[in-house]
């Protein structure tokens, strides 16, 4: 053997490679201390990602569960709100009927005073605009309530020659009426009818408001 040793050259590359592999395995030993502080390190950032999961996982739940308590309130409250809509549509129909009441009432006493005061003046008025549309006619003939003959031919002819102006007092018409036809129209007013027509409006409210005046049903 120490014959052999002695012949036989050193093989230097089998000792750098023990070398190195010695210092590797210094390179990557630890301390006790830093074992325990990996080991540490390892076990919190677990409890961290599993308290993370489990945080998800409950607030997953807890917004699955205030949705579901969510949904069962109301499903209590749909026949309260139904009740409470009910009775407030009763509450504005006894308004919109008290209203009502309150206009009838109130146009009542109005409507009379008005045909008394200012009949005569919306007579009069009406005679001057059928004037103004017969204008050019030939021929106008005007009926207005007995009385008011004088006023009919003071303001019904129309301006300029050549139309004849025929007035006539009829018994059946009331103070504030008047009709007349001409060649190309005719017209029909009552003031008193009007008054009353809107009257019958707030006594029934049902009736359509599309009708004309004087034609109450």
């Amino acid at each position: 053997m120490a014959s052999k040793s002695i012949l036989t050259p050193p093989d230097f590359d089998v000792e750098d490679r023990a070398e190195a592999a010695r210092t590797q395995v210094k390179a990557v030993s630890f301390s006790r201390a830093e074992m325990d502080a990996a080991i540490a390190e390892a076990v919190e950032a677990a409890r961290a990602e599993a308290y993370a999961e489990g945080h998800t996982a409950g607030e997953t739940a807890m917004r699955e569960s205030i949705a579901q308590q969510q949904a069962t309130t109301l499903e209590m409250l749909l026949p309260r709100i139904d009740e409470l809509l009910a009775g407030q549509q009763t509450y504005c129909d006894e308004l919109e009927l008290e209203m009502l009441a309150f206009m009838r009432d109130f146009c009542e006493k109005l409507f009379p005073e008005m045909v008394g005061e200012y009949g005569r003046d919306q007579l009069a008025t009406e005679l001057r605009h059928i004037a103004r549309r017969a204008l050019g006619s030939p021929w106008l003939d005007v009926k207005v309530p007995e009385g008011f003959g004088a006023l009919a031919r003071s303001l019904a002819r129309p301006e300029g020659e050549g139309t004849e102006l025929k007035v006539t007092e009829d018994p059946d018409l009331l103070a504030c009426a008047v009709t007349a036809n001409w060649q190309n129209g005719r017209s029909a007013y009552d003031f008193d009818a009007l008054c009353g027509d809107i009257l019958s409006l707030f006594r029934a409210p049902s009736l359509s408001f599309n009708r004309q005046p004087g034609n109450v049903t």
